[in-house]
């Protein structure tokens, strides 16, 4: 975009197309943020550079003050110019913030796409939208019988949480559920404690339990799904170790 742009502005075609790809129609949550494309205006530069812009309500003043919200869509076209990246942030009153960046910015519209993947489309039991490689998936059940589905892919190095009920996969940050993780399994070793791509490396190690018991703590703190009773905890399964120990003195006591 011209730096020298007015605002109110309404969305170019080309930021419509991508913003509404990112944000599927056929999908609750996603939709009722769709719906604010044709309703909102463009009202004013974000603070993160070219591309960034804030979408509100005529009686809105736009906001860049307060922190930045969380992301609740992402996608990535590659291009014969490089990757362009679309970012989608929650409501924050009635403003909601994006951003097109990469190729030129928002305006970089002559190009041609090679593909284009975003983490929208995914549903439990797929593989990675970005890499196509399996996942590591862990169900979590909250109290009153909703289910959730926690998704980690080690090949592209992402986690994201899915809603079924509003159809989100809500994109958490690895270096923060990683502390939780760290903190509930009692790992203070500086050299893996501190580093969070370990995840992914050792993911193997983790159970299903450590997993859920480190997003429910994050999700206490930054909250990724709102719920009405909470997650339960998967009851600890016994170590190979602990069976052949309780399986020799049952033999003992034959």
């Amino acid at each position: 975009m011209d730096g020298n742009e007015t605002f109110p502005r309404g969305l170019t075609t080309f930021e419509r197309e991508l913003l509404q790809w990112v944000l599927p129609e056929d999908r609750p949550g996603y939709r009722a943020y769709r719906d604010l494309l044709d309703r909102w205006n463009v009202r004013a530069r974000g603070r993160r550079g070219e591309g960034n812009y804030i979408l509100a309500a005529e009686t809105e003043r736009p906001d860049i003050e307060s922190p930045l919200p969380q992301l609740l869509a992402f996608g990535l076209v590659e291009t014969t110019r490089g990757s362009l990246s679309v970012i989608v942030r929650e409501r924050l009153g009635d403003q909601v913030e994006f951003e097109i960046a990469g190729v030129g910015g928002a305006g970089a519209g002559v190009f041609r796409k090679q593909g284009r993947w975003t983490l929208s489309s995914w549903s439990p039991g797929a593989p990675c939208p970005a890499c196509g490689r399996p996942l590591r998936e862990t169900g979590m059940s909250s109290e009153d019988g909703k289910i959730f589905s926690l998704a980690i892919c080690a090949g592209d190095q992402r986690l994201w949480v899915h809603n079924p009920s509003s159809g989100i996969n809500h994109p958490i940050p690895v270096t923060n559920f990683y502390n939780e993780l760290m903190l509930h399994n009692n790992i203070r070793d500086p050299k893996v404690a501190l580093d969070p791509n370990r995840l992914f490396r050792d993911l193997p190690r983790y159970s299903d339990r450590d997993l859920v018991k480190a997003f429910v703590t994050y999700n206490g703190v930054r909250t990724k799904i709102v719920l009405d009773r909470p997650i339960l905890i998967p009851t600890p399964t016994r170590t190979p170790f602990l069976r052949r120990l309780r399986a020799f003195w049952k033999r003992k006591t034959v």
